[in-house]
């Protein structure tokens, strides 16, 4: 995990949690996905999947991220490096 600075839309995409900060009550009960940057927005960096605006103040490069905690939306899903090697290790075949 890094800490990324202010990005633009030409830079190597990041992945990074939602930013709740300006919620009156956001939602802490349940898991939140990893999302993957996007477009900037005039309220910070859009998520590809357009649900989310990203905290920029924890951030992971999209190899890095822990895939069970990934966005699957349509956007972000499409983003995220192709999965790796097998469970086994092994040959795929």
């Amino acid at each position: 995990m890094t800490t990324t600075p202010d990005t633009t839309a030409d830079e190597e995409p990041w992945a990074a949690m939602r930013d709740a900060s300006w919620y009156a009550r956001p939602n802490v009960h349940t898991a939140k996905v990893i999302h993957v940057s996007g477009r900037p927005a005039r309220e910070g960096i859009l998520s590809r999947c357009g649900r989310s605006v990203l905290n920029r103040d924890l951030t992971w490069t999209l190899e890095d991220a822990p895939e069970h905690a990934r966005c699957r939306s349509n956007g972000c899903r499409q983003a995220w490096p192709a999965a790796t090697a097998p469970a086994g290790g092994g040959d795929p075949r």
